[in-house]
């Protein structure tokens, strides 16, 4: 840590901490997280794991590793810093404004990429959520996913099986603790989507309220007047029960109302024109 200037506590967790710090030599702000790894040999599977996945990601739309290192039983993770806070906070403030359609889609997209680059990998976040998608850039708002603590790398595309992840975006199959793959994250797309366009979770309260809600199929609409039906159908894909029924990313990039959002964005992924300007609907 000779090399960092500690600025502030970010998030306290069981086993570690997470602290906002600088560079000495530069002063660039990045985030370095603490886990203790002498406390149980879960913890350092846990901690390696997420290092191992961080290392093999490589994406604008994904928080960046810098590096990791061990000192006196604990683990340090560098990674980079997103300064203007999470995707649920950013809800937050602009309700009970919505977004714009444009806006929605932007996002929508950004997400996407990022996890369309995590399952290239064979990795399945396992907790995609608004409060594990970050914001950042200068003039325009970069989508950065984060917090792969409890990722699980698919060896040799094998479904996991642990029961893991947030009760408002978990899959179904995980509430039946049957095996799961990458679609389980695509799920989580759906939930996010929804969120996005209704400001309000698609499924909330406890985890058998929203497993009841599930499979009585109590699932909330957007308002296809100002979002159109065609968002409305794209949800629905990402939330069939059947998980061989929901599209995978690229499907999902393949969409006739997602290709030009894609487009947009430019041909560099997480590029996103100084030009654009977020805007709300009163």
């Amino acid at each position: 840590m000779d090399l960092y200037n500690v600025l502030n506590l970010l998030g306290r967790g069981t086993f570690g901490t997470v602290h906002l710090c600088e560079r000495k030599h530069n002063q660039q702000k990045i985030v370095i997280k603490r886990i203790n790894i002498d406390l149980n040999g879960e913890c350092a599977e846990t901690a390696k794991n997420e290092v191992a996945v961080l290392k093999s990601l490589n994406n604008p739309n994904i928080i960046q590793y810098y590096d990791s290192f061990v000192k006196a039983g604990t683990l340090y993770i560098v990674m980079e810093y997103a300064n203007k806070g999470t995707l649920f906070e950013f809800i937050a403030k602009s309700r009970p404004k919505r977004f714009s359609p444009q806006v929605v889609m932007n996002l929508f997209c950004q997400i996407l990429m990022g996890l369309n680059h995590i399952h290239s990998k064979n990795v399945i976040h396992r907790d995609l959520k608004c409060e594990n998608i970050f914001l950042t850039g200068l003039q325009s708002d970069v989508i950065k996913i984060g917090d792969f603590g409890i990722s699980k790398i698919l060896m040799n595309n094998k479904n996991a099986n642990t029961l893991i992840g947030t009760c408002n975006y978990v899959a179904p199959e995980l509430c039946d603790g049957k095996p799961y793959n990458i679609k389980s994250d695509i799920w989580s797309l759906g939930c996010i989507l929804f969120e996005l366009c209704a400001m309000e979770k698609m499924f909330e309260g406890t985890l058998s309220n929203v497993v009841l809600s599930i499979a009585a199929g109590r699932r909330k609409m957007i308002d296809t007047h100002f979002y159109g039906f065609q968002m409305q159908k794209m949800i629905e894909l990402m939330l069939q029960i059947d998980p061989n029924d929901r599209p995978d990313t690229l499907k999902l990039m393949c969409l006739t109302d997602v290709f030009p959002s894609l487009h947009v964005l430019g041909t560099n992924l997480g590029c996103i024109p100084h030009t654009h300007k977020f805007t709300f609907d009163e």
